[in-house]
């Protein structure tokens, strides 16, 4: 325990404080964490102010239509100074203790971030595209006193939804005034002028930043919230530990502002360091191959991290001669679930005439930042297929005498979630004793950490037990296969079936993909493993970021008729749902 907090302690020196911390934490009941409980900073700053040329860019944003806007250094903090001063202003009233942001990637969901840091001031946000539903229970959760958005049609409800004797506010920006309404504020960044007070106020480091929602599979998400020191240090050593960031980089993380990865690698990581970062507003636009090598090629980016979802699809849309050797790239990463050895190969040989690592990224919401991954500049042959070695020796993984176990983290390190916003019954399910349960199943190859999927997607078959990730991995080998997802049926006397839903890059006729696919299963896993069914689909379900939803597949299969399938908040492409349907009925 003394080497860990001298540990964290000296990484504390790697960001600005107003007040140096002397302790790296503090342990109260139900584990729960204050991190350098007598530091004081402000997040908006380690962002904003750096010894480097203010007129460097600090956030290029590219719209969906692909527009292109520079931001510098000296233009954002600007912006963010003008920004506080209003809202500021607005707030005379009545204090603003929590915001909630509804926009995806872009120069608002940053704006917005960075100020409410600025200010000290707790923030949410939430995809633009979420259903009403969704975004009430949202709104219900926390309680915001302003919501930002950039959507003018869903600004009464909005108001609608908030109490009509709140004071809340919902303020538009960039847009024109269409709205006699007085709850309805518009502001345009554009217009901002230099007379801002550039002050940034000193905040303890426990006080909460912001509070991202996880989906369930019924009923209301997760809010897994962060606090400010110990998720910004965090977010910027990690950011130097796996991708070797610094003030040179320019870095493409292609990610809504909704996830994490949003949060931690496209803003807050790369401005930490005064780095350069593409913001997405559609990261599907990265499918566009031309589009691809002329962002690489263009703004000359350095790092590129791309979910596995996108990664799969851009295999089977882009030749295999085709290559992106005239780039800047030296870091590559991969996120959102286990990445195939074939398909990391790939990925590397892409954009690189030798074999690179792939910083094939493993971690959670919850967990605030990358817990494991091969770091930029690893041997790589030796990586692939794998999330590497943790991050720091303090995290270590729990493992029993057999081969695949469940993940569990030792405790603690600095990014990891201080509270679940809705109830002490879903914290008191993550942890195990002092231990910090992750759900997923892994196990260690040369010391190497390879995840199978969710424990619950395990699959057991006939006494054997196999990760669903592991089974999808072998097949996006067969060279007809865009992407495929497995789920169990349940077998009361054998344990369960194996389930595939498939979706295809080239034409083939259906008896042969479902008899190369059959192979493939037999030739590594046994015949003990044949599918009891393979179901030829147009699209997987999936979020935003490209995860597939495999609970939503396993309560179709189970009642096809249904039009209840659990949280489909996240979800991009509800249309699937009725194509597998219609597939599974007409079967």
């Amino acid at each position: 325990m003394r080497n860990l907090k001298n540990f964290w302690l000296q990484k504390s020196k790697i960001i600005k404080w107003k007040t140096k911390p002397k302790l790296a934490f503090k342990k109260k009941k139900n584990n729960k964490i204050i991190w350098y409980p007598d530091g004081k900073l402000n997040v908006a700053e380690n962002c904003l102010v750096h010894s480097i040329d203010k007129k460097k860019t600090a956030i290029i944003s590219i719209s969906k239509e692909k527009k292109i806007k520079k931001y510098s250094y000296l233009e954002l903090n600007n912006i963010v100074s003008n920004f506080s001063d209003y809202l500021d202003n607005v707030s005379k009233k009545k204090s603003i203790k929590n915001i909630l942001i509804h926009s995806s990637a872009s120069i608002v969901s940053a704006v917005s971030m960075l100020t409410s840091a600025k200010l000290g001031v707790h923030f949410s946000v939430v995809f633009e595209d979420l259903p009403e539903q969704a975004l009430d229970i949202r709104i219900k959760l926390i309680k915001p006193d302003l919501i930002i958005t950039r959507s003018k049609s869903k600004c009464d409800f909005f108001i609608k939804s908030l109490n009509k004797n709140s004071l809340v506010k919902s303020i538009i920006i960039n847009a024109e005034k269409k709205s006699s309404n007085k709850r309805i504020l518009y502001y345009n960044f554009e217009r901002s002028n230099l007379n801002s007070k550039n002050y940034f106020k000193p905040f303890n480091s426990k006080k909460l930043l912001f509070t991202l929602f996880t989906s369930g599979s019924t009923g209301e998400p997760k809010g897994i919230q962060h606090s400010s020191g110990g998720y910004l240090l965090y977010s910027k050593y990690s950011c130097l530990e796996q991708f070797g960031m610094n003030k040179m980089s320019k870095v493409l993380v292609a990610s809504d502002a909704g996830w994490i990865n949003g949060h931690t690698y496209a803003l807050f990581g790369p401005l930490s360091l005064g780095a350069t970062t593409i913001l997405l507003e559609t990261p599907l636009t990265l499918l566009d191959y031309n589009f691809l090598s002329n962002i690489l090629i263009k703004y000359k980016v350095t790092i590129l991290y791309l979910p596995v979802t996108l990664l799969r699809l851009l295999k089977g849309l882009i030749p295999e001669k085709k290559k992106i050797f005239k780039n800047s790239l030296k870091a590559i990463g991969s996120m959102g679930e286990p990445l195939a050895k074939t398909v990391g190969i790939w990925y590397s040989k892409l954009f690189f005439k030798k074999l690179k690592p792939i910083v094939n990224t493993y971690f959670q919401t919850e967990t605030g930042g990358i817990i494991s991954s091969p770091k930029y500049n690893q041997k790589a042959q030796s990586t692939f297929g794998t999330v590497g070695k943790p991050i720091n020796k303090f995290i270590k993984f729990l493992k029993p005498s057999k081969n695949k176990f469940e993940l569990k983290i030792q405790f603690p390190w600095p990014g990891c979630m201080v509270n679940v916003i809705n109830g002490s019954k879903f914290w008191k399910k993550y942890w195990d004793k002092n231990n910090f349960k992750l759900f997923d199943v892994g196990s260690l190859r040369n010391h190497n950490l390879i995840i199978h999927g969710r424990s619950d997607d395990v699959i057991n078959i006939r006494g054997h037990r196999l990760g669903s990730g592991e089974i999808e991995s072998r097949l996006s080998e067969i060279d007809y296969l865009l992407e495929a997802c497995a789920i169990a049926q349940d077998n009361y006397f054998e344990g369960a079936n194996l389930v595939l839903f498939v979706t295809l890059k080239k034409k083939i006729a259906e008896s042969k993909i479902k008899g190369l696919i059959n192979e493939k299963i037999v030739n590594f896993f046994g015949s003990f493993a044949l599918p009891k069914k393979i179901l030829i689909v147009k699209e997987l379900p999936k979020t935003k970021s490209g995860k597939i939803l495999r609970r939503v597949l396993r309560n179709i299969y189970e009642n096809p008729k249904s039009n209840n399938y659990g949280d489909l908040s996240t979800m991009i492409n509800k249309n699937s749902i009725k194509n597998i349907q219609s597939s599974l009925i007409n079967d």
